[in-house]
């Protein structure tokens, strides 16, 4: 599983890498301080994230921006990977704005939890595999 991370926090980079260690992750792991730092990345690579932990406001483009560049660009596939709005806001209005990005599958409310990660990976492979039975 590759996850990538795009948030403009160091410090939220720090504890996501802890706790995915703590929910035992052993994948892959990409990390952007800059959406456009990864908007690059995603366009120079053929492999698309399986788990995409999005940031809602960072400071030149938010992730819903990020988000609609990466659906603009086809640089993402709803179908193959679970993107998760992750965000210290509990506001309702990013997170009805959240219920409406296609792409999106989850609005967690920073941190992420090893439980919440669990379930969430758990939910990405059964969704894939259902995928591919005949």
């Amino acid at each position: 599983m590759h996850i990538m991370l795009v948030d403009d926090e160091d410090d939220y980079h720090l504890i996501t890498r802890m706790m995915l260690k703590k929910a035992g992750f052993q994948g892959r792991f990409s990390a952007f301080l800059d959406p456009a730092e990864a908007i690059a990345h995603l366009r120079g690579t053929q492999e698309h994230p399986d788990l995409l932990l999005v940031d809602i406001n960072m400071p030149a483009t938010d992730g819903f921006q990020f988000l609609e560049s990466c659906k603009q660009d086809t640089l993402i596939e709803c179908d193959n990977t679970t993107v998760v709005m992750c965000s210290s806001s509990n506001r309702p209005v990013d997170m009805e704005q959240a219920r409406n990005v296609p792409c999106v599958r989850e609005y967690i409310e920073k941190p992420l939890t090893p439980e919440q990660f669990t379930r969430i990976a758990s939910d990405h492979a059964r969704r894939i595999q259902a995928r591919q039975e005949p």
